[in-house]
């Protein structure tokens, strides 16, 4: 797997992840190749605020509106927007979106069109799908002040990613380069089973210094 510098690497869910405070993604893989991808994910109003400050206007946006997914999901061919919906409280727009894919060449142009990011081995009903969440941290992450800065505006937000196949899974926590290594300390994981995933406060996924990974396998 072809190493990156980027921190987020997956495309376009690099700008979801770069724009959103607390975000889980759910994979559901059928025999043929075929499923769904099921996200939620909160946007603070003071992240939405960044892109209308001068000199950010250019910037890619966080999909907001049934119409931003539509215009993306239609550029993939087999592609789907199965469902959408949004709400808000005091502090945040909560996103909810199902999408559908016919094959798994569509899942791969959805999570990384580039085609160097994800690697995906599938075999009848069964499959390996390695997906690298992020690699190396930008340097300016080593200043403690931009952390404790993070660490505010992240707290009690986390980041989730579970998969689920016919059967059961597996799942395997890697590092930025595909290696397998321990669960990180903060991390919540369910290894195995109908229902493999892990969670990790979204402020830790800044300070992990080898990239972080996930490989299911079914």
């Amino acid at each position: 797997m072809k190493k990156t510098t980027a921190f987020f690497i997956l495309i376009p869910l690099f700008f979801i992840l770069n724009s959103c405070i607390g975000m889980s993604i759910n994979i559901q893989m059928n025999k043929d190749g075929s499923g769904k991808i099921v996200m939620e994910y909160r946007v603070s109003q003071t992240f939405q605020n960044l892109g209308t400050l001068d000199g950010n206007e250019a910037m890619p946006s966080v999909p907001l509106s049934r119409d931003d997914w539509k215009k993306m999901v239609d550029r993939i061919p087999g592609l789907k927007l199965a469902s959408f919906s949004t709400k808000k409280d005091k502090q945040d727009t909560v996103i909810s979106v199902t999408l559908e894919f016919k094959e798994e060449e569509a899942l791969l142009a959805f999570l990384d069109p580039i085609g160097e990011k994800i690697m995906l081995k599938r075999l009848d009903a069964s499959g390996t799908l390695e997906i690298i969440i992020i690699s190396e941290p930008e340097p300016f992450l080593d200043d403690d002040k931009y952390m404790d800065m993070i660490k505010m505006l992240f707290e009690g937000y986390n980041f989730t990613f579970g998969f689920k196949a016919p059967g059961n899974s597996v799942l395997a926590i890697i590092d930025g380069k595909g290696n397998p290594v321990s669960t990180p300390p903060s991390a919540e994981a369910v290894l195995a089973g109908k229902n493999v995933t892990i969670t990790i406060p979204m402020a830790d996924l800044f300070d992990i210094k080898d990239g972080l990974g996930v490989r299911f396998i079914w």
